[in-house]
């Protein structure tokens, strides 16, 4: 495997959130940088769509912990809806992505597999030498998505509850 190629096998667990919940955040990289704070700097779609679609793309930015960004295009690949995803990367990059969603108790485990080779000068170049640096620094992004995942799930929890009218009633 060249140096510059990468593969990462990541698990998440999402507690209190089913797969179809799961799914609904993951399959739409347009709201990545909603959820995925810190990391995913901008996802813009590249054609207007109201659900995402197979072949629908997004240009997104992000960066991890080290002091450089990667610029991409993301395009879906497959949606089996509450199941699967795959998402092919290209650009800074070029990799796929997927994502199986399993029920696990009142929770979804989130299985997920990059495959990368990446092309921005700075690591392909200095790869030989500091790969174990750049997957931490990749590793670094991991936890950060697992938790604004499960935050943004609360948000919009919350937000689809019914609103208390504050007023109390006295007897």
């Amino acid at each position: 495997m060249p140096a510059n190629t990468y593969r990462f096998q990541e698990q998440w667990n999402i507690p209190g959130y089913g797969p179809r919940q799961v799914y609904e955040v993951l399959y739409n990289a347009s709201i990545l940088p909603e959820w995925w704070t810190g990391v995913y700097l901008e996802a813009v779609p590249l054609a207007a769509y109201e659900r995402p679609v197979v072949g629908a793309k997004v240009r997104a930015r992000a960066r991890g912990f080290l002091p450089y960004t990667l610029s991409f295009v993301l395009e879906a690949l497959t949606l089996e809806q509450d199941e699967y995803l795959e998402v092919k990367a290209s650009g800074d990059f070029d990799g796929i992505w997927s994502a199986r969603l399993v029920r696990d108790g009142d929770g979804t485990r989130v299985e997920i597999e990059w495959r990368v080779t990446v092309h921005k000068p700075l690591i392909r170049i200095l790869s030989p030498l500091l790969k174990p640096l750049f997957a931490w620094n990749h590793s670094w992004t991991t936890p950060r998505g697992e938790r604004g995942l499960i935050r943004y799930l609360d948000r919009k929890h919350r937000r689809a509850l019914p609103a208390h009218s504050g007023v109390l009633a006295l007897a």
